[in-house]
C-alpha cells in the first residue's frame, strides 16, 4: 500500500497524515523569539539557536562510525549514514525511485508534476528548488559571490570555483577506465568515453550525421542553415564558429601568435605555420597517384591531379573560359574589369 503523503503549503514539507500537517503548520506560524547574534536568524526554541550557533563556531561534535566524517547535527549524521548503509526509505509513488532523504524525494516529485514554485519578482521565471532561484538571481544583480583566490576571477556557483580552480593545480580527477585520460569535470569525461563506445547520440535531423555532443550538432546545424551567430566588431563579417572569428581579427590587430622555431616568421594560425615549415625541413607528405609526384600541400596536390584529369571546375561567368586554378581564374577575371573601364 502506498502512503499518501500530505504536503505542506508554506514550505512544501509532506507529512504521512492530516494531522501531522495541521501541527506542522502551527509550528509555522509560531513567532520565532530567540534570535542569533551572529546572523540574525530566529528560532522557535532555544535548542535551534544552540544548533545554529554550532555553525558560527565551526563545531561538527556528530562523527560517523564508518569514516569518521564530522556533522553540526545529528539529523544529518543519520541521513550520512545511509551512504553506507545504502538505505533510501523515501519512495517515489510515481515511478518507485528512492531517496535518502524527504528534501530529495519532495524535489523529484517536482519533476512529475512540473510545479516550480519558486518565482523571481524580477523577470517571472519559475525554478522547482528555491536554490536555483537564488543562483537566477545573480544574473539580475551581477552578483559573482564565490572569487578564486590564486587569480581573482569570480563565480555564481560554488561548484564553477570548485573546477576553475583546478586549471591552477592541474588536477584531473576523473580518469577514463579504458585509457587513463584525465579529465577536470565529469562531464568531459562522459563525452570522452563516447570515442571508446563509438556512442553518437545527436543527430542532425537533415542530414542524419551523428555528433557524440549537443553543441557540435548545434554548430554543424548551422552549415544547414547558413546561421552565422559570431560577428567581427571591426568589419561586420559573420562566421558560423568562434574558432573562425579568432583567426579572422587577427587580420585586423596583426597579431601572428604561431611563429617558426627556425625563422621567426609569424602566421596567423597554427595550421598555416605546420604547412609554412615544411619548407625549412624539405617534407612533401602529398603524392600524386598517377606519376608520384610529391607536394607540401595538400591544395598543391589537387591542383595537380586536375591536370592529369583535364578537370577546370573555376569557370568564367562572362566568356565561359575555365581553369584549373582558382587564382588564374581571378587574374582573368581581372581582364574584363579592364576592358569593361576602357568601354
Amino acid at each position: 500500500m502506498v502512503e499518501k503523503l500530505y504536503e505542506c503549503s508554506d514550505c512544501e514539507k509532506r507529512l504521512s497524515c492530516n494531522t501531522h500537517l495541521m501541527v506542522h503548520q502551527s509550528i509555522l506560524t509560531e513567532e520565532k523569539t530567540y534570535e542569533c547574534l551572529d546572523c540574525g536568524k530566529s528560532f522557535r526554541c532555544n535548542s535551534y539557536l544552540v544548533e545554529n550557533q554550532k555553525s558560527h563556531m565551526g563545531e561538527k561534535p556528530y562523527k560517523c562510525p564508518d569514516c569518521e566524517k564530522s556533522f553540526q547535527h545529528n539529523s544529518k549524521l543519520v541521513i550520512h549514514q545511509r551512504t553506507h548503509m545504502k538505505e533510501k526509505p523515501y519512495k517515489c509513488e510515481d515511478c518507485g525511485e528512492s531517496f535518502s532523504q524527504n528534501s530529495f524525494l519532495v524535489k523529484h516529485h517536482r519533476t512529475h508534476t512540473g510545479k516550480k514554485p519558486f518565482v523571481c519578482l524580477d523577470c517571472g521565471k519559475s525554478f522547482s528548488q528555491n536554490y536555483y532561484l537564488v543562483i537566477h538571481k545573480r544574473t539580475h544583480t551581477g552578483e559573482k559571490p564565490h572569487k578564486c583566490p590564486d587569480c581573482g576571477k569570480r563565480f555564481n556557483w560554488n561548484s564553477e570555483l570548485v573546477v576553475h580552480q583546478r586549471t591552477h593545480t592541474g588536477e584531473k580527477p576523473y580518469k577514463c577506465p579504458d585509457c587513463g585520460k584525465g579529465f577536470n569535470r565529469n562531464s568531459n569525461l562522459v563525452v570522452h568515453q563516447r570515442t571508446h563506445t563509438g556512442d553518437k547520440q545527436y543527430q542532425c535531423p537533415d542530414c542524419c550525421k551523428s555528433f557524440t555532443q549537443n553543441s557540435y550538432l548545434v554548430k554543424h546545424q548551422r552549415i544547414h542553415t547558413g546561421e552565422k551567430t559570431h560577428q567581427c566588431p571591426f568589419c561586420w563579417k559573420s562566421f558560423l564558429r568562434k574558432s573562425g572569428l579568432v583567426i579572422h581579427q587577427r587580420s585586423h590587430t596583426g597579431e601572428k601568435p604561431y611563429e617558426c622555431p627556425d625563422c621567426g616568421k609569424g602566421f596567423i594560425r597554427n595550421s598555416s605555420l605546420v604547412i609554412y615549415q615544411r619548407t625549412h625541413t624539405g617534407e612533401k607528405p602529398y603524392e600524386c597517384p598517377v606519376c608520384g609526384k610529391d607536394f607540401g600541400t595538400r591544395s598543391s596536390l589537387i591542383n595537380h591531379v586536375r591536370l592529369h584529369t583535364g578537370e577546370k571546375p573555376f569557370k568564367c561567368p562572362d566568356c565561359g573560359k575555365c581553369f584549373t586554378q582558382n587564382s588564374n581564374f581571378f587574374i582573368h577575371k581581372k581582364s574584363h574589369t579592364s576592358q569593361n573601364l576602357m568601354h
